[in-house]
Parts: structure tokens; C-alpha cells; sequence
């Protein structure tokens, strides 16, 4: 039975005592995220912060229930180019491996080494492993949405360690991490969901806080979460972070 409450300690005192604060990484990724979405907007749009403005007056005209304004707000719409599409596509497969960079940072404190903030740019030497499974995911995660919701979150539920196989096995194909992913997590689903419940509450402050609080939140939530996953990787008889037990490590960067 994986122990919840001892596992979220123990992330709380990982946030407290690593070496590079997890709280400063968290916000270099959550500001990189930030401008390259700006950017996008204003190639997209000709304004930094057209969404924010049109949420805001949509929201106005539908309390108000005029119709006329809302179908002017619809039409009013910018139309998407093709370059406009093709720069978001290629920030997304950015954010993809800053992410994948980001995780790798992530596993590096959990084992008490001290992991610069340019470790978030280690994701980039898996960027095509970690985008083609990104890809795959999202398909089948949709295709089993399409059978009931629930057949979709259960999917998602199952694939969540596929990102953390690669980054700790490079010798695995995207497939291969989502089929160990699979394994790893039969049993563990109800825990995984048990745990994002428990943070429910930080997100909801932390949407009032316009997601300031994800400084903290953010590294928080990843550091319990690999607990679970190295509970996944024991199951399968895996050295947490090194791929089988007493094997070669066959991950794509050194600590």
C-alpha cells in the first residue's frame, strides 16, 4: 500500500533542502511557457493578450444576453495562417522537451544530486522519443474517449509513466514506454487519481492567485508523483532511475 501522506512529506522536504531551489526552476519553465504563449498569441492575433481580452467580453455580453454582440465576438475571431500554425506547433514541440527537462531535473533532486537549472535543457537529447510519444498518447487517449469520458481518463491514468520510462531508459522506443507504462501503473491508477485529489485544493488557490502558486505547486506535485513512479519501476522489477535492476542504466543523461 503506497503511503500517501509519507510520500508528500517527504517532497515537501525535498523542496526545502535541494541544493538548485525547485521553486526557482519552476518558475524559469513557468516563464518560458508564459512568453512563448504570448508570442503565439500575438502572431496568431497582433495582440499579446487578445484572449484575454475577448474571454473577458464575451463573458459580458453573455450575462447580458445579447446575441447580436456574442455572434460579432464569434466572427471577430482572427483566422488561424499558415504560419501562424506552423511557430505554435513548433512551441509546443519545444515546451514538450522543456518539460522533458524539467522531469529529468525533478529526478535528479530526488536522489539528493544537485541539478542545475540548465538541466532543463537536457530533454532536448530525447526531443524526438519524447514528442512521438506525446503524439501517441494524446491519439489514444482520444480514441478511448471516444468510447465513454471515462474509458479516456482511465487511459491517461495508464500512460502517465511513459514520459519518465524514456528519460530514465534510453534504450526503450516511445512504444515500449507506453506499453511498460502499462504495466507499471496496473494497480495504481486509483492511487495515482487518489493523489491528484489531494491537491485539488492548492490548484484552486492557486487559480486565485493567477497561478503564481504553481511556482511551488508544480514541483511539489512532480516530486510525489515520482514516488509512485519508482513504486512502478520496483513492480517491474527496475532499478528506479536506471532501468532493470543491476542492468546498464540506459539513460540518456548522467548524474
Amino acid at each position: 500500500m503506497i503511503d500517501r501522506s509519507s510520500i508528500k512529506i517527504e517532497a515537501k522536504g525535498i523542496l526545502r533542502t535541494a541544493r538548485v531551489s525547485p521553486l526557482l526552476v519552476a518558475a524559469v519553465v513557468i516563464a518560458v511557457q508564459f512568453i512563448l504563449e504570448r508570442i503565439v498569441t500575438l502572431v496568431e492575433t497582433g495582440s499579446l493578450f487578445f484572449y484575454n481580452t475577448y474571454a473577458s467580453y464575451y463573458y459580458d455580453a453573455l450575462v447580458r444576453g445579447d446575441y447580436d454582440a456574442l455572434m460579432s465576438l464569434v466572427a471577430s475571431l482572427p483566422e488561424r495562417t499558415a504560419m501562424s500554425t506552423f511557430f505554435s506547433l513548433l512551441v509546443d514541440l519545444f515546451l514538450i522537451t522543456l518539460m522533458g527537462g524539467y522531469y529529468i531535473y525533478c529526478m535528479g533532486i530526488r536522489q539528493g544530486t544537485e541539478m542545475p537549472v540548465t538541466s532543463l535543457l537536457d530533454g532536448l537529447g530525447v526531443a524526438g522519443k519524447l514528442i512521438w510519444c506525446c503524439i501517441q498518447i494524446t491519439v489514444r487517449v482520444f480514441l478511448w474517449s471516444l468510447l465513454l469520458f471515462i474509458p479516456g481518463i482511465i487511459a491517461a491514468y495508464r500512460y502517465r509513466f511513459a514520459y519518465y520510462n524514456i528519460l530514465t531508459d534510453g534504450s526503450l522506443s516511445a512504444s515500449e514506454a507506453i506499453a511498460l507504462s502499462s504495466r507499471q501503473t496496473a494497480g495504481m491508477k486509483m492511487d495515482l487519481f487518489v493523489l491528484d485529489l489531494s491537491f485539488i485544493g492548492w490548484e484552486i488557490v492557486s487559480n486565485l492567485t493567477y497561478g503564481l502558486l504553481n511556482i511551488w505547486l508544480m514541483p511539489y506535485k512532480t516530486l510525489a508523483e515520482l514516488a509512485y513512479f519508482e513504486e512502478g519501476q520496483r513492480r517491474m522489477g527496475r532499478s528506479p532511475y536506471g532501468g532493470a535492476s543491476g542492468g546498464q542504466s540506459g539513460t540518456p543523461w548522467e548524474f
